[in-house]
């Protein structure tokens, strides 16, 4: 059975939707004798790998920023489970949306097969134009579908209401450390009733006012932390939670303040659902003396070329901080999130709006060289458009 691939609408601002449309048993069938055959009926699909989005609240005012990130971000084939913090964490959601709709398209109009008449051939490219446009049709429809479907799982989620009923986490319950208990033991709990079927497309964002506390090596598997606060972390507070994060087992950790808005947090999150590459938009690494943050001439020069592109409208710079191995793992952590800090103060001081720069520090982790070399001590920038396109 053929297969067209496509890309439909968003769905809730979330990134783009992969669609399914599938003939339901056709055959390959030709019409009566003499009339005009047909192809098989057509397969257009693009797969929706699933994902999951764990979320932990730490009371009711964390409610209406989750509820608004779950129906920005909400694709089909996702899990989602909400937890309350509290001793122990009470699970508040735990659904999956549904399966991308199917939708039969009629198969492709068969060609002449030779010896046929202007008129004949004529009257088979007006019989693909048509089918074509049956096509297109179809295309459409699913996408309705699929908005309407993920729409009204959205609005039987009803996290407004059972947000508003939660109490605020008791003493220590609202933590770094004990929030991340929470959610992956509750990952680890889905990843056994499922398997393994999630790959790399988990995240786990955490509404946490306390970002103190230690965490145990190899409690995260490879999972997208997100922590977002209410209020604006020391960078030293932001640094020493993505240490703790990413010494856990995080593949990727950022900590946000209310600096940053609510769509762009939903531009990471569906990123990372979708597991869609963002562009690296520095060709080569900006690179920095050793144990310093201090730009070089050459990392101004390639930083001053990335500046009209980020003062457009809609955008979302990610700026990653890198740190060559030797030292402590502290240390680098440190080193590696001031490198960003300082990569955004340079874009904020030539026209970049702050509450479009995130900054994440990585320390000596994804080394493109040997450990001490210095093509490890580097900045790399991120640019997510989140209006319009994929």
């Amino acid at each position: 059975m053929r297969k067209i691939i496509h890309r439909g609408a968003r769905i809730g601002g979330a990134l783009g939707l992969a669609l399914i449309l599938a003939a339901c048993g056709l055959a390959n069938v030709d019409g009566p004798a003499g009339a005009p055959s047909t192809g098989a009926a057509v397969t257009i699909t693009q797969d929706v790998a699933p994902s999951a989005l764990l979320a932990v609240m730490n009371g009711p005012a964390s409610g209406p920023a989750l509820s608004g990130l779950v129906a920005a971000t909400a694709r089909p084939n996702e899990e989602v489970t909400i937890l309350q913090a509290d001793a122990p964490p009470k699970t508040v959601i735990a659904s999956g949306s549904p399966a991308p709709p199917k939708v039969v398209i009629p198969g492709e109009p068969v060609a002449p097969g030779g010896g046929e008449t202007s008129y004949q051939w004529a009257q088979y490219a007006k019989r693909l134009k048509h089918w074509r446009g049956e096509v297109a049709a179809g295309k459409q429809a699913d996408a309705r579908l699929t908005r309407d479907a993920v729409s009204a799982w959205l609005r039987g989620l009803g996290i407004p209401a059972k947000a508003s009923k939660l109490a605020d986490a008791p003493g220590g319950a609202g933590s770094l450390a004990a929030e991340s208990a929470a959610a992956a033991s509750a990952l680890a709990g889905l990843e056994q009733e499922n398997g393994n079927i999630f790959g790399s497309r988990r995240v786990i964002v955490l509404y946490c006012d306390d970002l103190s506390g230690t965490l145990p090596a190899g409690e995260f598997a490879g999972d997208k932390v997100i922590v977002i606060t209410r209020f604006l972390p020391t960078a030293a507070a932001a640094s020493a939670a993505q240490a703790e994060l990413l010494g856990a087992g995080a593949a990727q950790a950022a900590v946000l303040g209310p600096e940053v808005t609510a769509a762009q947090i939903a531009a990471l999150v569906s990123a990372d659902l979708s597991q869609d590459v963002m562009p690296e938009s520095v060709s080569s690494p900006v690179l920095f003396a050793n144990d310093s943050a201090a730009l070089l001439p050459k990392a101004v020069r390639q930083l001053t070329n990335l500046l009209p592109e980020l003062r457009g409208a809609g955008v979302t710079v990610v700026i990653n901080g890198y740190a060559s191995a030797p030292g402590t793992a502290g240390t680098n952590y440190t080193l590696s999130y001031e490198r960003a800090a300082a990569v955004a103060a340079f874009f904020e001081a030539h026209g970049v709006p702050e509450s479009s720069l995130i900054i994440v520090g990585h320390g000596a982790s994804d080394l493109i060289a040997p450990g001490s070399s210095g093509l490890n001590r580097r900045v790399t920038v991120v640019i997510e458009k989140s209006s319009g396109g994929s």
